[in-house]
């Protein structure tokens, strides 16, 4: 079913929004990536869009810089319009869009950004930004798709972890502050993972923390 939202935005879509078109669309085990010819350039590691689907429901994507636009980097295996869309969009669809608009700021620190298979993609957009200064820890019952999804877009550094392995991840973590010690700690995905590591973290004395949810359990359309 639409969303009000979405209703909303396809009312004004044909001179508010920003298009772009799919260039193509391939498969990293459970992950899509799809490659976007648009105009924007210039945005910042970390930005969002909003896309309008066909169904007329709207979802957030991060954008990794690509020299004919943006990819987009999607889990197909994830429930709801989004995950649909993934599997179904082909070459030549004309995608309206809203941004990119911010969603993450980080200073100039180096990066330890934990998260899930949500996250692969703003992971490999601040890569691409900050080579060398990201390293990433990523929890996945596929570590096998993150590997290749992570690959193709440009990620190198990067932990793979069992879901809910809250012990692995957060001796991932620590590893690597006791490497890079000025690091800042960005927990992303789901809103139980970022939770159950903060805790730990803090309770182990690290400080300098921040947190961005991108889906919560039994919640559609988070922004």
């Amino acid at each position: 079913m639409a969303s009000t939202k979405g209703k909303i935005i396809r009312l004004f879509s044909r001179f508010a929004l920003e298009r772009a078109m799919v260039l193509s669309v391939e498969a990293f085990g459970g992950f899509q990536l799809v490659r976007l010819r648009s105009t924007i350039d210039g945005y910042a590691a970390g930005t969002k869009v909003q896309l309008l689907l066909p169904s007329d429901e709207v979802r957030t994507y991060t954008p990794i810089r690509h020299p004919e636009g943006m990819l987009l980097l999607g889990w197909k295996h994830a429930d709801g319009p989004g995950a649909r869309w993934l599997a179904e969009v082909q070459p030549g669809a004309i995608i309206p869009f809203i941004g990119p608009q911010r969603s993450l700021s980080i200073d100039d620190s180096p990066i330890v950004l934990v998260g899930d298979e949500t996250s692969v993609a703003v992971a490999a957009a601040l890569s691409i930004e900050r080579p060398g200064f990201v390293h990433a820890v990523i929890q996945s019952d596929a570590p096998s798709d993150v590997c290749l999804a992570a690959k193709a877009v440009g990620l190198d550094n990067v932990d793979v972890v069992l879901r809910a392995d809250i012990n692995a991840i957060v001796d991932a973590v620590s590893d690597r502050l006791s490497v890079v010690r000025n690091s800042v700690v960005v927990l992303t995905g789901c809103s139980d993972l970022i939770v159950a590591v903060r805790d730990r973290l803090r309770s182990g004395g690290v400080q300098n923390i921040k947190t961005k949810t991108y889906w919560i359990p039994g919640k559609v359309g988070l922004d």
